[in-house]
């Protein structure tokens, strides 16, 4: 045992990047960090390490302000948090690179970039400014600062969270697991970017599982075991078998279990197999063995392994104790019991969102199941026993997997498919981003299954750990087999000297959607889509009658499209956030009542004054009871908003039973004023959807309203008070909404309680044709004020054909369709797999 460099010393943080003392934190069930200290000072690069679930990231999200600490003190560049929150740490100068990069799916890279800066950088520079901070980073670099986050490859994901925190300037540096995704060129940057920041002072805390990594670049090392500190020790002291007899409270020989004894009987091969990345591999696996495949990342043997489960066209032949198994087709592989365990849990893997017991449970339902109907008891038994015998460091099954640590997830995969009884189980880096003692653990499940008779297929990065799990192991170089190693030439140096001898580049894993496609997933393919469309309308119209493009007619449309228009901008803001506002529809006609007793013939000033502001007054009242429902009280957009629908309708009944109260002559004479056939309220509604549309694309407030539409987590994280954007949105929808009703009052020209319901379909439509994502986060306000232009013009166009009333809703229905599914076809294509 390696002798301490220091103790971790309770003192005045004077002089420290970063001070956590006695920090303790509980979790339902789980006390995640008992009492833990830890100190990183400037110019010191300062390890943290430890077993999944050890309490790693918690520790460095009570740093970072993204949790609170039950007990103990957070000090930041020698300032004292008593409750320390993201914003303000971040002004302090700590930055961090967190293991699931905290990117805004639907934002732009530069955006995204921006979003993580303490110092304002004004938006409409910011493209350039995120080309400079991504080129400071690589000269070469491929990430184009316009791009939407979600069209990334995963390596360069880490590549724009780390260059947002660096771009930070921090005095604190936090990385967790930086180097999960990067290539080996990216990883040598990294570290001479680390370097180069603890010698300008900068202190440095480097959480990792890979122990090499940490000896390379670590001066100190600290290591947690179960949520207390085990000590902190100068690294140069120590080397791997030290630091994981440390972590994992047992020696590294121990870490891999006996290897088996292969049989001549061949369970599951390949014969010439090939597809897109490899060709012509031939593969036998046979009976006690497990295989192992290697190779410099981008050199076929990921997309082979994909291949075999389905994901993936390939041509050959596969088969499964003799019999040929259908290529290209997941369900055929999944009856014939290939599993696969993929390297992206969170995206293959699990239902983030799903309990631990569901998703634990998930892929052996048939065998809870009588004639289709699953049996609770049985079910819960099975994971209740999985969870067990997999040793899952869990609440309860109850709590949503997305809670639990990295390795205690991978836990979960596993004995999900070890619970369906596999008969080849195909297993993708099935260590990453996992500790020691969790390794160990899925080393022994895997090598039991072998024993049991289960084909095992082991995709790695890591040569030490193929070496010490494999029987056998395969190179892959430009998408063949180049190297085979079986019995005592299973190791390390052989394995390592077969990858880099094999070949001399590395494939490029980047996979760039085309540019049609890329500008179909765009903001602006909507916006020139639905203009084609309206102008396809207009020539439809105009053959068949010249009346069509008359200035009356043409007027008439525009004037009822201004009511459109402006309800839909009220929708578009609450998708924005990611929610739906029925409520619009009748408010509007609850307004029109209101005004009814204060805009008619002979109304005084004052009580016309009163009208209008009890027009703003009512939609702020409306829009924060549906804040209110779906914040506080935690309804879905859905529910919350119905419930708003059914007590306004109600309200606007009890005021008037039936319609009544004539609006002003003189005033419906002035709103509806037009120049040439343009009327001004519609004017007025284009000024307005071009200033919202400017608001929403170029301004820190967009782009914050955006973030907390794509994911209010990740949003909460950079610290955006989520709870005000969603208030802000949800009011902004009944102002908008509130101001819809003024060409409505117009158009019916009294109280009529039931003026607006026609509007709430029509709305939902607009805003879904003119681009928004009804998941949030993506959106326009062009483009909902060009939907509804086109769809006054369907509902015009009908007429002057004298087609049925009905056509007109099955065009907007077809419309709806068609638009929604290229949008999510092109949308779908072009985000990154």
């Amino acid at each position: 045992m390696p002798s301490r460099q220091r103790e971790v010393e309770v003192e005045t943080s004077v002089g420290l990047g970063l001070s956590l003392t006695g920090v303790t934190k509980r979790f339902p069930g789980v006390v995640a960090l008992d009492d833990v200290t830890f100190n990183a000072r400037p110019g010191e690069i300062h390890a943290l390490v430890g077993e999944n679930g050890a309490g790693k990231s918690t520790l460095m999200a009570i740093a970072a302000g993204s949790l609170l600490a039950d007990e103990g003190q957070v000090v930041v560049n020698g300032e004292a948090l008593t409750v320390p929150t993201a914003d303000e740490v971040r002004a302090l100068g700590l930055a961090i690179v967190r293991q699931h990069p905290a990117l805004l799916p639907d934002l732009s890279v530069a955006e995204n970039l921006l979003l993580g800066q303490s110092a304002p950088v004004p938006v409409l520079q910011a493209n350039r400014w995120a080309k400079e901070q991504l080129e400071s980073w690589d000269s070469d670099v491929r990430i184009d600062p316009a791009a939407r986050v979600e069209g990334l490859a995963p390596e360069h994901k880490f590549i724009v969270e780390i260059v947002k925190a660096l771009a930070q300037r921090p005095k604190t540096l936090i990385l967790d697991e930086p180097t999960e995704h990067l290539r080996s060129e990216d990883v040598k940057r990294l570290f001479e970017r680390i370097r180069a920041l603890a010698a300008d002072g900068t202190a440095v805390v480097y959480i990792s599982h890979r122990i090499h990594e940490v000896l390379a670049i670590a001066d100190y090392v600290t290591v947690l075991r179960d949520g207390k500190g085990q000590g902190t020790y100068q690294a140069s002291t120590l080397d791997e078998h030290k630091i994981v007899s440390l972590i994992a409270g047992r020696p590294l020989e121990t870490i891999f279990p006996p290897k088996g004894t292969a049989t001549d009987h061949v369970s599951f091969a390949t014969t010439d197999f090939s597809g897109k990345g490899f060709d012509g591999v031939n593969v036998e696996v046979r009976r006690g063995e497990i295989i192992g495949l290697a190779g410099i990342e981008g050199n076929g043997q990921r997309e082979f392994i994909r291949a075999l489960v389905g994901l993936g066209n390939a041509s050959g032949v596969m088969v499964l104790e003799g019999k040929k198994i259908p290529t290209g087709s997941v369900t055929a592989a999944r009856h014939a019991g290939i599993c696969y365990i993929p390297s992206e849990r969170q995206h293959e893997g699990i239902i983030p969102d799903y309990s631990v017991g569901a998703n634990i449970t998930m892929r052996s339902q048939e065998a809870h199941s009588v004639w289709g109907w699953i049996q609770r008891g049985r079910q819960r038994e099975q994971a209740l026993a999985s969870a067990q015998q997999f040793k899952v460091k869990t609440p309860s099954l109850e709590v949503p997997i997305r809670t639990l640590s990295g390795g205690n997830q991978q836990k979960v995969v596993l004995s999900s498919i070890l619970a369906s009884e596999p008969r080849v189980i195909l297993a993708d880096e099935p260590t990453q981003g996992v500790d020691v003692g969790t390794r160990s653990e899925i080393y022994q499940h895997l090598r039991e299954a072998v024993d049991s008779g289960t084909a095992v297929v082991v995709l790695s990065s890591d040569a030490l750990e193929l070496a010490g799990l494999c029987d056998r192991v395969l190179v892959f170089s430009r998408g063949r087999v180049v190297a085979e190693h079986s019995g005592e030439d299973v190791t390390e140096p052989n394995i390592a000297r077969a990858i880099v001898t094999s070949t001399s580049e590395r494939a490029s894993q980047d996979q760039h959607a085309g540019k049609f496609r890329r500008w179909m997933a765009g903001h602006s393919a909507p916006l020139a889509l639905v203009s084609i469309g309206i102008l396809i309308l207009v020539a439809v119209g105009g053959m068949a009658d010249g009346q069509y493009l008359s200035a009356g007619n043409l007027g008439g449309i525009l004037a009822l499209t201004t009511t459109v228009a402006l309800v839909s901008y009220g929708q578009q803001m609450a998708m924005l956030v990611g929610g739906i506002d029925l409520s619009v529809a009748p408010l509007m006609g609850l307004i029109v009542v209101i005004e009814s007793f204060y805009l008619i013939d002979g109304s005084t000033p004052m009580n016309q004054l009163t009208g209008w502001i009890l027009l703003i007054v009512t939609a702020v009242a409306v829009g924060t009871v549906n804040w209110a429902l779906i914040d506080l009280a935690k309804l879905s957009p859905v529910i919350a908003t119905l419930a708003t629908y059914m007590a306004i309708q109600a309200i606007s009944l009890i005021l008037r039973p039936v319609p009544g109260g004539y609006i002003s002559t003189q005033l419906i004479d002035s709103l509806t004023t037009r120049v040439g056939f343009v009327p001004v309220l519609f004017a007025l509604a284009v000024v307005l959807g071009i200033a919202l549309e400017i608001a929403l694309l170029w301004s820190r407030f967009g782009v914050r309203l955006r973030a907390v539409g794509s994911d209010p987590d990740v949003a909460r994280t950079l610290g955006l008070n989520d709870r005000r954007y969603r208030y802000v949105a949800y009011v902004g929808s009944s102002l908008l909404a509130g101001l819809a009703a003024i060409p409505l009052m117009t158009q019916v020209g009294s109280g009529d309680p039931v003026a607006g319901l026609s509007y709430l379909l029509i709305s939902v439509a607009a805003v879904a044709v003119g681009g928004a994502s009804i998941f949030g986060g993506r959106g326009s306000f062009l483009g909902a004020l060009l939907a509804a232009v086109l769809l006054g013009q369907v509902n015009s166009v009908t007429a002057f054909l004298d087609l049925d009333t009905a056509w007109n809703w099955y065009l907007t229905g077809a419309v709806l369709l068609l638009a929604v599914a290229a949008y999510s076809k092109s949308r779908d294509m072009a985000v990154a797999k």
